[in-house]
């Protein structure tokens, strides 16, 4: 299972050209079963999928994949 608590992701953070594209997502998704995630683009539907896959790190909050966090893999 994978579980989302208020996860943030900042580009540029502290810069004059920050961009919060994240903003406190939190989401649970099942064991099983298809997710689908509709939204416009530019909305951050391809950087969640980056961070729950380990492919680019977040900036606050916490993601859990099968009861584990991900914290200390962070990026800084």
């Amino acid at each position: 299972m994978i579980r989302i608590n208020n996860l943030n992701k900042f580009y540029n953070k502290g810069m004059l050209n920050q961009l919060h594209v994240l903003k406190d997502i939190t989401l649970e998704l099942p064991e099983k079963g298809i997710v689908a995630l509709f939204g416009k683009s530019g909305c951050g539907k391809s950087t969640l999928f980056n961070l729950i896959g380990g492919l680019d790190s977040y900036t606050d909050g916490d993601l859990i994949i099968n009861g584990k966090s991900t914290k200390q893999f962070k990026k800084y």
